[in-house]
């Protein structure tokens, strides 16, 4: 099988014919996997943020709000919402040819194509933060790379302007950011120094845009990536081996342990080869220190891909070359096999799924939605979680409101949700899980409750009549308040849409 993948790349003909086939096979698979797909909690928050348009949103930049902002004027349907997702593995890949063409065709349209199979690249399609954060990356990596060879400021400033795209879109971006510098300063010289300070320049609008706003908003960007979010943080030698193990599937195995143990010929390698190792790598030492204490997401990597597979590929024979793209056909493949086999089975298969509920709820929504028809309109609708009322909301084509604490993640609710404005007001809460009916008789002049029933999940919903506001205030926001909201002191102080709303009198700050 190696020497038939060989013989596919040993020629630009016939390399760029491979391309080619495995492009045009994966886009239809992931197209059609794009109009099946369900659409996520995590789309239909993002979707969420592009139908409230603002400068910033609470837990990541904007960006990826704004792109869907866009989408959902043509249309409202998921395939359409997830075009940038369709589009990101081949944008990526087209990168990775231009970078690799000048080392040859054929060995361009061989990482092109090694770039469509890897993993995520080759069955994702979800529609998140990570999509315009692949393409700002990739092109940010181009362009900077051209730079360096070039010597003209205006390339530098084109990188730092793509770099730019990549901070609205996920703060990861500050990782490529740190990687740029680290490789300017290896062998610093009066004009790689110039360009940095073009880089610098061509990113600030991004960084004052988010700045701005969340000095305006409790800054909740700070508080959720580095306050809220890590209450269960701590030392352990799990996940630090869940993480090389992620690094091993993410990138492919081959290009996975060329990174990790190296060579005496990427070391010595040209200074293209040896940027491309400083871009991949820096990243990924970074993750390494953070996996000692947390767990980092198969999604966190992505975005470091195009660096790690193009120094793979200028550090590699043509056999390697050929021995990983094999590799990642078949990762692909069995992929495929398992997103096949699961279309096929009956949501009712999973009933012994503890989650089966959220399963329900995400597959079936259209259902559960037409389940919720009659008190729309008399009731505020509402779930106990982010998750569930994005999905619900989605299927609804309105906004649900998240009643009660909820979590760290996606907090973005407060912001919209004035609980003021709900006082005496009927509410239906939503929830997938068993609950107390204690838990709402102190915020409701009165609480009843029903069950529905939806492929064999339970759903219940509880009737809140008559909303208390100022009970919920003392005993729920300011729970929220002393929790979420409960700025450091290293924060400057300024407005904050909710303290300032509930709590004009108290201070947000520990």
């Amino acid at each position: 099988m190696i020497a038939w993948i060989e013989r596919a790349f040993a020629d630009v003909a016939a390399a760029r014919r491979s391309f080619l086939v495995v492009l045009v096979v994966l886009t239809l698979l992931r197209a059609w996997f794009a109009a099946a797909l369900p659409f996520t909690s995590d789309e239909a928050y993002f979707l969420m943020w592009g139908r409230n348009l603002d400068w910033g949103f609470y837990d990541h930049p904007p960006l990826i709000g704004w792109m869907l902002a866009a989408l959902d004027a043509i249309s409202g349907h998921r395939f359409v919402l997830r075009l940038p997702a369709l589009l990101a593995p081949p944008l990526v890949a087209a990168v990775g040819w231009r970078l690799l063409r000048r080392q040859g065709e054929a060995l361009a349209w061989s990482g092109a194509t090694l770039l469509l199979l890897v993993p995520l690249n080759a069955w994702n399609v979800a529609i998140t933060t990570d999509i315009p954060l692949m393409m700002f990356s990739a092109l940010t990596l181009g362009l900077y790379l051209r730079a360096r060879r070039t010597g003209r400021m205006a390339d530098f400033l084109l990188a730092g302007l793509a770099l730019g795209g990549a901070l609205l879109s996920k703060y990861f971006a500050g990782m490529l950011a740190i990687a740029i510098f680290l490789d300017t300063m290896r062998r610093p010289d009066r004009r790689s120094l110039a360009g940095l300070a073009w880089v610098v320049a061509g990113s600030l609008p991004a960084a004052a845009i988010q700045i701005a706003w969340n000095a305006q908003h409790c800054w909740p960007n700070v508080m959720f990536n580095l306050v809220n979010r890590h209450g269960d943080a701590g030392l352990s030698w799990r996940t630090p081996l869940l993480y090389l193990l992620s690094v091993a599937y993410v990138f492919t195995p081959a290009v996975a342990w060329r990174l990790a143990a190296g060579t005496a010929a990427a070391i010595t390698a040209g200074d293209e080869r040896s940027s491309l190792r400083w871009l991949a790598l820096a990243p990924l030492a970074i993750f390494a220190v953070l996996s000692l204490v947390k767990t980092i997401g198969l999604h966190w990597l992505a975005s470091f891909v195009l660096p790690a597979v193009a120094w793979y590929l200028l550090s590699s024979s043509a056999r390697a070359r050929a021995a990983a793209i094999g590799t990642a056909g078949l990762i692909a493949v069995a992929h495929w096999l398992v997103i096949g086999a699961l279309a096929l089975v009956p949501t009712e298969a999973f009933k012994s799924w503890s989650n089966y509920q959220g399963l329900v709820m995400t597959v079936h929504a259209d259902e559960l939605a037409r389940a919720l028809a009659p008190w729309r309109g008399r009731y505020a609708i509402a779930s106990d979680g982010y998750s569930p009322a994005v999905t619900i909301g989605y299927a609804l084509g309105e906004h649900v409101l998240v009643f009660g604490p909820g979590t760290s993640h996606a907090r973005h609710d407060d912001i919209l949700t004035d609980f003021r404005e709900l006082d005496g007001r009927d509410i239906l809460i939503v929830k997938r899980r068993d609950y107390s009916r204690g838990d709402y008789e102190p915020y409701f002049e009165r609480v009843s409750v029903r069950d529905i029933e939806i492929r064999g999940a339970v759903f219940h919903l509880i009737e809140g009549h008559g909303f208390r506001y100022p009970a919920y205030r003392d005993r729920v926001l300011d729970a929220v308040r002393q929790r979420y909201y409960a700025l450091p002191r290293w924060l400057p102080s300024g407005p904050c849409y909710f303290c300032d709303r509930y709590f004009p009198e108290r201070a947000c700050h520990r």
